[in-house]
């Protein structure tokens, strides 16, 4: 019984951090992502 109820808090502490790291990183190449779109369209319209 004991066992059972240390498992789910230690998920949770695990998953936490593990989520908003993903979040943070995804949010890092969206950014990236259009700072890139706008470097090309600046490049084509320089054509």
């Amino acid at each position: 019984m004991m066992r059972s109820r240390k498992l789910p808090n230690l998920k949770h502490y695990y998953l936490n951090p593990f989520s908003t790291e993903t979040h943070f990183y995804l949010e890092i190449c969206i950014r990236l992502d259009h700072f890139i779109d706008i470097r090309k369209g600046l490049w084509r319209s320089q054509d």
